[in-house]
């Protein structure tokens, strides 16, 4: 499977049940000072979860997403807004102009990513003094995150597909120059929501997998152990990386010399 293909068959479900990064926005707003004379590129965009919270922010949208079906759900979401527009490219080759984006953000995909092409590609588009915003969102209910780990089958393993898994946050920036923030949440969601969020997993099986009862089965035995009157409370984290890339250090001719 290519990576672009991960999602194909889990974009509806994306739409309707991943977390929400709305704690952060006003942080990435008030610390990049965007207004409505700005632009933002939403990179890897998905169905637009964090795109829409810059809306009638900034002048400008572009929501840039790969992959077919969750660019649908994106179009389907974002299309009443004009100023907003979707984008079919890669973080390696978004199609944007040179040096047209004050702030470039990404949720959620940044491992995903080619490291190298994808730093250059930002440095291309991005303003001098631009901004970079790193999001993600990650459970922080010990005993429940660790019953979780053991419900995905392992046959659908997806880290294999992943090209920055192993590349620090630091390289996009040139540094440890940015800022890292927590936002602390929480969510009450019933079985369906439940199930329903563990499904947008990229290594979760779909419901035509062969695999896909028993991993059921396995995260309704979670459920079951932390819900109380039909819900299970999740306490959340939105991680925020904030910074400006640094452009790469050119060495003078003594420097060549050595």
């Amino acid at each position: 499977m290519e990576t672009i293909e991960v999602f194909s068959s889990k974009a509806e479900k994306y739409a309707k049940h991943r977390w929400d990064y709305a704690q952060a926005v006003q942080t990435i707003l008030d610390m990049t000072q965007v207004s409505h004379q700005s632009c933002v590129a939403d990179i890897g965009a998905g169905t637009g979860i964090l795109t829409k919270h810059f809306i009638g922010k900034v002048k400008l949208v572009l929501a840039v997403e790969p992959n077919a079906e969750m660019r649908q759900m994106a179009i389907k979401a974002l299309e009443p807004y004009p100023s907003c527009h979707i984008i079919d490219g890669r973080a390696e080759a978004t199609t944007l102009s040179d040096h047209s984006v004050d702030l470039i953000t990404v949720a959620q995909a940044i491992h995903w990513f080619e490291p190298r092409p994808t730093r250059a590609e930002f440095l291309r588009i991005l303003k001098p003094g631009g901004w970079l915003a790193l999001l993600r969102n990650y459970g922080t209910d010990h005993e429940a995150g660790e019953m979780l780990e053991k419900i995905f089958p392992k046959e659908t393993d997806t880290s294999t597909l992943m090209k920055g898994r192993d590349t620090p946050i630091s390289f996009y920036y040139g540094g440890d120059d940015y800022i890292k923030q927590t936002f602390a949440f929480t969510l009450q969601e019933t079985w369906g929501e439940f199930i329903g969020a563990l499904s947008t997993a990229s290594y979760a099986p779909d419901e035509g997998s062969p695999l896909y009862a028993d991993f059921e089965s396995a995260a309704r035995r979670v459920f079951d152990r932390f819900n109380t009157g039909g819900l299970v409370v999740s306490h959340v984290v939105t991680e925020l990386c904030l910074g400006q890339i640094k452009e790469p250090r050119v060495l003078n001719s003594t420097e060549n010399a050595r």
